[in-house]
This record gives structure tokens, sequence and C-alpha cells, in this order.
């Protein structure tokens, strides 16, 4: 599936790079820079979040109680995050608006973005901030999706992002960087904005796997 993944982007590839040959050297490897940049913050997100307070647990679905006060690590795992989870949407931006897309860019990308996300939601889960079964069902989602892509790859279909999935990862990069500060800091309650955006995100995972399903089997049948 990998070797097909490139065959089918070799013609992209090539026409990327006839195609911008009048832009700067470091505007076309800019979004490769910012990728590399998001990997190389996930080791930082995950040292500063594993130094945070355990939280208590509710015993209720989806709700963890605040921590008291937040930490200096707690706000600069979250800013590192929050910097991290940028460079996500700007990589794609800059390397769609000029023409500066190429195959090593559109295979790191999502498995960078899958890399910071499941490490923040492990530590978070470990720190008693995010409730287990709702890390999971979404990390299964997100692995499910990479493979139904990866079998409509192989099966020559494309399987465009839609608009739900596109506000998952808005609602889930907010949602952590709720529960990470996970308490009230300037009068703002991030553990309750965190567990609001991170159910929204688990309804948007759920709608949007079942949608990912769906075209994948039309698209088969036709």
């Amino acid at each position: 599936m990998i070797l097909s993944f490139f065959k089918n982007n070799k013609q992209s590839l090539d026409e990327t790079s006839t195609g911008n040959k009048n832009l700067p050297n470091w505007l076309k490897k800019l979004p490769n820079r910012l990728t590399f940049l998001r990997i190389m913050c996930i080791p930082v997100v995950v040292y500063l979040m594993s130094l945070g307070e355990v939280a208590s647990e509710s015993g209720h679905f989806g709700i963890i109680n605040p921590i008291k006060n937040p930490s200096m690590t707690d706000i600069a795992a979250a800013i590192v995050f929050a910097v991290a989870a940028i460079t996500d949407f700007f990589d794609g931006w800059i390397a769609r608006k000029f023409n500066v897309e190429t195959v090593l860019g559109k295979l790191l990308d999502p498995l960078a973005d899958k890399l910071l996300v499941v490490s923040a939601m492990v530590i978070l889960v470990e720190k008693h901030r995010m409730d287990g079964l709702i890390a999971v069902i979404i990390i299964v989602r997100d692995l499910g999706i990479n493979a139904i892509r990866l079998a409509a790859i192989e099966d020559g279909i494309q399987i465009p992002s839609s608009f739900i999935g596109k506000t998952k990862t808005t609602f889930q990069d907010l949602g952590i960087i709720g529960l990470t500060i996970c308490g009230t800091l300037w009068f703002v309650p991030f553990h309750y904005i965190g567990q609001f955006f991170i159910m929204l995100a688990l309804a948007a995972s759920l709608i949007s796997g079942i949608q990912y399903l769906y075209d994948y089997a039309k698209q088969l049948k036709n």
C-alpha cells in the first residue's frame, strides 16, 4: 500500500516540480520544515505534560475534575502544543497555495499530526485529565480512517477530507489544550472548555468516520 501511495503521487510531484520554478527555495521547503517542526515539538510536549499534576477521577463519562493550580509546565505544554497544531494548518495551506506539495509532505503531514495527538492523549489519560474510553475511540477512528484511505489508494480511489473531519481536528486540538491546563487560569475554566471540545471532537469523529466508510464503499461499488 505504501508503494501504491508513492506511485499514485509521483505524477503530482512531477507537476509540482515544473510548476513552481519561480518561487524562492525557502518557500518551496517551508511546508516540510513546518512539518518537521511539529515532529520536534512532540517530545517537548510529552515531557512538559508528564510533569503535570494528576487530576482526580470523577467516575462519570467524560467528566474530569479540575486541578487547583495549573502549573507553569502545564501552560508551557499547552503553548507548545498550540504552536505545533497551528503548523498543521499552515504547512498544508502553504503547500496548496503555492503548489509546492511533495510526496514526502503528503506522507509526513498526517503522520506528524497523529503522533502529536496520540502522544498528548496518552499523557492526558495517564494524568486522569481525559477519559480513556474517549481517547481510545478517537485514536481507533483515526487509525481506521488511515487504513481506509490506504485501501482506497490501492483501489485507485481518492477520498477527500470532509468538513466534519476538518472541524473534528479543530475541536480535538482545542480540547487537548484545555485539558492540558485543566483548571481555572486568568478566570477562564479551561477544564470545562477542554471537556466541551473533546466531546464535540468525539461526536465529529464518529460522524465523519461513518461518512468516510460510506464514501469509500459507494465509490468502490461504482
